[in-house]
């Protein structure tokens, strides 16, 4: 990135230097338009492939980033963190709820078995599969999407194996 700023400067020096004609500035002028063009488009790919990157909760290296892609990389995360907290406030108890509140859940990928928060296994489960999940636990798979939210129940239930 540096070396590309030392051209798009030299390249702005010399469209100013007097002892080039007309044609020389112009030409100089229209590679620094094809350049800003190319570039925009480059940047525009790249910050579409982080943000695919975080959707799909892929990893990213951040070493292979320039300095503006870190930072918005940085932004874009905190924005999400900050909208899946309010989507858990969804699922959040309210005030005389059970904590151990019950809900049904489609799950959308293959899921291992799992402990719920109620320290009672759940699972194994395909996609498609239903199952009664502790609040807790469907949460955090259906935040990965994992799966989707079908039902609430209410209360601990002894019916709270999977489906």
């Amino acid at each position: 990135m540096e070396r590309l700023h030392e051209y798009i400067e030299k390249l702005v020096t010399e469209s100013h230097t007097e002892s080039l004609s007309n044609l020389q500035r112009q030409l100089r002028q229209a590679e620094l338009v094809n350049l800003q063009f190319m570039l925009n488009g480059l940047l525009r790919d790249r910050l579409q492939k982080i943000l695919a990157h975080l959707l799909d909760s892929k990893t990213i290296d951040q070493d292979l980033l320039t300095r503006a892609e870190r930072r918005f990389l940085d932004q874009v995360s905190r924005n999400m963190r900050t909208t899946l907290a309010e989507a858990d406030e969804l699922f959040a108890p309210t005030e005389g709820q059970s904590p151990s509140l019950l809900v049904l859940v489609r799950f959308l990928t293959d899921h291992p078995q799992l402990i719920g928060v109620d320290l009672r296994t759940y699972g194994p489960f395909r996609a498609d599969d239903l199952a009664t999940l502790p609040l807790e636990n469907a949460r955090v798979i259906v935040r990965k999407n994992g799966a989707e939210l079908v039902a609430t129940g209410a209360g601990t239930g002894e019916s709270s194996q999977d489906t």
